[in-house]
């Protein structure tokens, strides 16, 4: 995302890996009860983590969704995911921290939520700077429908001086 995350672009990944794996469809064996959609809901119906007004970033903190490896790129991710709060949606009125927000509530109460997944989209493009929450099938090999998120990302625009080329100065 350039200028959020800087250097540490190259994690942007593995924050989305962390985001769908735990929000993921759960595993089959029935044994094991922890894992997957099925425990996110089971979190959220008993301590309600996704709530109207409290900030996704708020909440992905809670979930360790930053990983536990780099504390700067951690500190950058959370950044960036405060930065949605400035950044317009697909749905009119809401800001893409809101949509996520609400997209997640709303999925988190029905009886079978949808797995999620969070990737990005190049907001050079005709989507643009906004963030796009849709049920769609986002994993070309797996015939199972998710809530989409997607967030925007543009390449990192050089700080001011550095790597632009001078402009002359008309004498």
């Amino acid at each position: 995302m350039g200028a959020l995350m800087a250097e540490d672009d190259i994690y942007i990944g593995p924050f989305f890996d962390l985001f769908n794996l735990r929000f993921g469809p759960e595993q089959s064996e029935s044994e094991f009860s922890a894992g997957g959609m099925s425990e996110i809901k089971a979190l959220q119906d008993e301590f309600e983590m996704f709530r109207k007004g409290r900030p996704f970033v708020d909440s992905a903190k809670l979930l360790g969704l930053g990983g536990l490896h780099n504390n700067r790129a951690k500190n950058r991710w959370f950044t960036l995911l405060t930065w949605l709060a400035r950044v317009p949606s697909d749905q009119v009125g809401e800001t893409g921290d809101q949509r996520i927000v609400n997209a997640l509530v709303k999925n988190l109460a029905r009886k079978s939520p949808l797995p999620c997944f969070m990737k990005a989209h190049d907001s050079r493009d005709p989507d643009g700077l906004r963030v796009i929450v849709s049920e769609d099938k986002p994993i070309f090999y797996i015939e199972r429908t998710y809530l989409t998120i997607s967030l925007p990302m543009a390449p990192g625009v050089p700080p001011e001086g550095k790597g632009k080329a001078k402009k002359k100065s008309k004498k």
